[in-house]
């Protein structure tokens, strides 16, 4: 009597399965919705189906990588016929046998060598079943196949070992919750979330425990055959395994501290048929699995990681080149003065910046801005601070007007605890300093005779309080003098005992100072900072912006 056409599936490590071709056309892929769906990432998503055209059954090829070869002969359709052998132009890879529409199956099923799957496995061959699913498992996992697959691979693997009915493998969120990520059946279909109904009860057991859970009718748990998610699902068989990450040692001086391990997941399967008992070997086998799907996740993510820090990494370079790009490229060329600045960030982009704006009557304002906190946030503030202040003062008003504007515009759009220290100076080749200091450590005059004092005032940072009212103050500059603007990465440079080089340390460096120009100062104060800090890490950015004054009539 006439029945459906059949196909052994012989995988790669030797175990066969049988199939039948349900439906025409029957797809034959890698593909997770393809009727017969082959776990080898270099078979092609859909490889082949096979139809029925007027009562014969046809293999065609569906524009494949490799090519689909029956009997050894590539093909691009073929009638087939009982016992053709279908392969996919892949060493080491599936292999099918076409069983064709009769019952006569005693001598191909004797050659095949299958087990029924009623029978209990012997003692003899119970290690060359588990050896063969442990085979399976290993060489997917060195075929490069994606994360899904190799999934799904597990989960096949761990329902052949335990003669279950369904697997499902979950994987915990960022926000703590378990969800599915693969779902497979006995005939390895690929079940679709709302197809699977599962206890959570025991879910939740082995999620909180951290400890397996293996219970079939020999030697069941009495107390989880009362649940009511076991009873309404009328289960038999429950079998729960936690995936967890492996713990990590770390060290707090003499004392060693093992931190818990992160729950990664749970390989859950279950069956409304009893099962047999569990072996020792059947444990850990399936620990095993359970293994290697932490590892597969676990390095999956890495690699995500990984890929999503290259990309942020990237993005940073951009970030800071722009972020060089919108300092001066070059400083005023003056009769009366010259200028020189530096801003190195503690992180790829910094919170700082310095700015030189040419004004009328050969004047020049020179600023160093200072935003709360550092990276990318800081960073973003202080390019809407310069772009702001740069515009504002170009305007050449008063520089109370300046600060009370900044400020306010910064107060409307920025976050309450995002402000900013700032100095602002406009100098005239007379000498005259007109300067208004908003929180920001003193600049310091130094003198050419070897003095030194500072330039400070009582005004709040831009951006803390709305109402804020600002005042400018003034100095005269003698020929020779220089004038240092320096953010508190610079006065706040930790050493290896954490002392900070301060005020006092700028003012030192600048009383020691034999040199006769903007840039003799500054690598002066860079080497001062270096020496004190003897190598100890960097924890702010350093802006330094330094103006020597010459006199109106010097060249």
């Amino acid at each position: 009597m006439a029945r459906a056409p059949r196909l052994v599936v012989i995988e790669p490590s030797g175990t066969r399965r049988e199939v039948t071709v349900s439906g025409s056309p029957y797809r034959i892929g890698r593909q997770a919705g393809a009727e017969l769906s082959l776990r080898d990432g270099r078979i092609s998503r859909l490889q082949a189906q096979i139809v029925n055209d007027s009562g014969k059954y046809f293999l065609e090829d569906l524009g494949s990588k490799h090519g689909t070869f029956v009997n050894g002969a590539k093909v691009d359709r073929q009638e087939l016929r009982a016992k053709d052998a279908i392969d996919f132009g892949i060493a080491d890879s599936f292999r099918l046998i076409y069983l064709g529409e009769t019952d006569g199956m005693a001598d191909l099923e004797d050659l095949l060598g299958r087990v029924d799957a009623s029978a209990p496995v012997q003692a003899t061959s119970r290690e060359l079943h588990h050896l063969g699913v442990l085979l399976e498992v290993a060489r997917v996992l060195h075929t490069g196949m994606g994360l899904e697959d190799v999934l799904t691979t597990v989960v096949d693997a761990a329902i052949r070992l335990t003669h279950t009915e369904r697997g499902v493998l979950l994987l915990n969120t960022s926000a703590g919750q378990l969800e599915h990520a693969v779902a497979r059946d006995a005939h390895r279909r690929t079940l679709r979330k709302e197809e699977v109904d599962i206890s959570l009860s025991v879910l939740k057991q082995v999620a909180k425990s951290r400890q397996e859970l293996i219970v079939t009718d020999v030697g069941g748990d009495p107390g989880l055959g009362q649940q009511a998610s076991v009873v309404r699902l009328q289960l038999h068989t429950v079998i729960a395994i936690p995936l967890e990450k492996l713990p990590v040692l770390g060290s707090l001086d003499t004392t060693v501290i093992r931190a818990a391990p992160e729950l990664i997941g749970v390989l859950y399967l279950d069956s409304h048929s009893p099962s047999s008992a569990f072996s020792d070997l059947d444990r850990e086998v399936l620990r095993s699995l359970a293994s290697e799907a932490t590892t597969v996740v676990e390095n999956a993510r890495l690699f995500a990681d990984s890929r999503a820090k290259e990309k942020l990494d990237h993005e940073l370079k951009i970030a800071t080149e722009i972020q060089q790009q919108l300092l001066p490229k070059k400083f005023p060329e003056s009769k009366a003065f010259t200028v020189s600045g530096i801003n190195v960030a503690c992180q790829a982009i910094g919170g700082d910046y310095f700015d030189v704006i040419e004004l009328a009557s050969g004047r020049y304002g020179v600023v160093v801005a200072d935003v709360s906190g550092k990276g990318i946030s800081a960073a973003l503030l202080a390019s809407m601070l310069q772009g702001v202040f740069s515009a504002t003062a170009g305007m050449d008003i008063a520089l109370e007007a300046i600060a009370v504007r900044v400020n306010k515009y910064l107060c409307e759009r920025s976050a309450d605890d995002r402000y900013a220290t700032m100095f602002y100076g406009v100098i005239d080749p007379t000498g005259r300093l007109d300067y208004v200091n908003a929180g920001h450590p003193p600049a310091l005059v130094r003198t050419s005779l070897g003095q030194v004092y500072p330039l400070g005032s009582d005004n709040a940072p831009v951006g803390m309080f709305d109402f804020a009212e600002y005042r400018s103050n003034r100095a005269t500059l003698q020929p020779g003098d220089f004038v240092v603007i320096y953010s508190d990465g610079i006065s706040e440079a930790h050493n290896p005992r954490d002392d900070m080089f301060g005020e006092n340390g700028v003012r030192d460096t600048l009383k020691k100072f034999t040199g006769q120009t903007v840039e003799e100062l500054m690598v002066a104060i860079r080497a001062a900072v270096r020496e004190f800090t003897a190598g100890a890490a960097q924890s702010d950015d350093m802006t330094l912006l330094v103006v020597h004054y010459h006199g109106s009539g010097n060249a």
